[in-house]
């Protein structure tokens, strides 16, 4: 999702972060210090800050409410639209606990970078967004706390997809964003006009589709290769390698496998697309999500990889589409997002900011949350409210959903496998070239896992 990182993240957040937890920073020191979840933090304990504690005794006595500090990407058209709709979610939430919710929006222009100065430097959230390849990083550093002496048997019946969000064996991460499928759409209209029978299924039927789009003088496929986020690779380049049978890492995160054999057939795939079938046109070297979205809105291309969440907007546009979950080489296999709600280790309340992240994931909360992000339900106290048309993407394919795994320092191999993926699509690498470049970066940023 529309993401990017420093490379040195995993190095500069464990060097910050042992300052911070050596010096003893807090949050935002304006949270009751005592908490149920304690100080566990993965190891060293966090000390409190001495000046939060008195700002919140003071605030206890004058019956002041409780300050808890939420971060959330931008899902509306607007940060201003997100804003209003959480502060509209966790209104009651407010009044019964006599809390109140500094809510703020990060732009995902700079979501990671945000994270890091914040967490490191004692300005973090309670409570914040966190999508896979960011947390574990943080809780490397000792920075995100688990949730699992919250969880009562209640929970974990009611939640579908708590499981993604068990790393090292601990419950760090609560699932808010389970779905956002990238799934393939067409525009019926082109593959009627250049007689394709029927929606393929395989490359090679997938190939000899676009080939008769590109015979009747249309663009058969467009993709993002110009897009400034590294996020761009959960439509443009992921999906081909799991369908190819490839892995992006080892399962132990301690080595790439994105340059094995099946890796070098999905990149060599994508190359014969843009080079050798003309199939892709020189202009998606230079094209944002954005862009290639709006070319499919203008009936401009017959295919483009997409987020479910994307169809109302293809239908507003007046594009009769349909779409299919994958492609299939080895296996069916794309790209599904498992976002999460994380427990940052210096909240001075966790027990309130659990209370805030359960009430959150509640079925009447996220009812109103999907009414401005159409996104599958996450537990079963919420009724699906998404297009229709998707539900058996979520139902009947799920099995062809992957996420990233959780993998330390993952955010910078990803952005140099990006940046060396673009070089290939620019016609300056080879696919071997670029696939072996990125993944000795990778092996040696990786090797601090081991």
């Amino acid at each position: 999702m529309k993401k990017r990182m420093k490379k040195c993240l995993s190095l500069a957040l464990a060097g910050v972060m042992a300052g911070m937890l050596a010096t003893g920073c807090g949050a935002n020191g304006q949270k009751d210090a005592a908490s149920a979840g304690g100080n566990e933090t993965g190891g060293t304990p966090v000390k409190e800050n001495v000046a939060a504690d008195k700002s919140t005794e003071g605030g206890k006595a004058s019956g002041e409410k409780t300050k808890l500090v939420l971060w959330m990407p931008p899902f509306g058209t607007e940060e201003s639209l997100d804003k209003e709709v959480w502060g509209e979610i966790l209104k009651p939430f407010e009044e019964e606990n006599n809390a109140q919710v500094s809510i703020e929006i990060i732009p995902w222009s700079n979501y990671e970078e945000k994270y890091l100065t914040g967490i490191s430097s004692g300005q973090g959230p309670d409570v914040g967004y966190m999508y896979m390849e960011m947390i574990n990083d943080y809780i490397k550093a000792g920075a995100i706390a688990p949730f699992d002496d919250f969880l009562t048997a209640e929970d974990r019946d009611n939640f579908y997809y708590l499981d993604k969000g068990v790393i090292d064996g601990k419950q760090y991460a609560m699932p808010i964003v389970v779905g956002s499928a990238r799934v393939m759409f067409y525009n019926k209209a082109i593959l009627k006009e250049a007689g394709v029978q029927s929606v393929p299924e395989t490359w090679d039927e997938f190939k000899d589709a676009c080939q008769k789009v590109a015979a009747i003088g249309k663009t058969p496929l467009l993709q993002q290769w110009g897009d400034k986020s590294k996020g761009a690779m959960n439509s443009i380049f992921f999906p081909y390698l799991w369908q190819a049978g490839g892995e992006i890492f080892n399962a132990d995160g301690t080595k790439a496998e994105f340059d094995s054999e099946a890796g070098i057939k999905a990149a060599q795939f994508l190359a014969d697309l843009r080079f050798k079938d003309g199939i892709m046109p020189e202009s998606i070297t230079s094209m944002s999500e954005d862009q290639v979205f709006a070319e499919f809105k203008a009936g401009n291309t017959a295919f483009v990889m997409s987020p479910t969440n994307q169809g109302a907007g293809f239908k507003e546009a007046g594009i009769d589409w349909g779409f299919f979950t994958s492609l299939k080489d080895q296996k069916m296999g794309t790209f599904a997002s498992a976002d999460s709600l994380v427990l940052i280790s210096a909240s001075k309340n966790k027990d309130l900011a659990v209370k805030m992240v359960k009430y959150m994931l509640s079925g009447p909360s996220m009812t109103k949350f999907h009414e401005m992000a159409a996104f599958p339900p996450i537990a079963r106290d919420e009724e699906y409210h998404d297009d229709p048309a998707f539900k058996a993407v979520y139902e009947d394919n799920k099995d062809a959903l992957i996420t990233l795994p959780a993998v330390q320092g993952s955010a910078a191999v990803y952005d140099n496998l990006y940046k060396n993926l673009q070089l290939m699509m620019l016609g300056q690498m080879t696919p071997e070239e670029a696939l072996k470049n990125a993944a000795d970066y990778a092996n040696n940023t990786l090797s601090q896992n081991k």
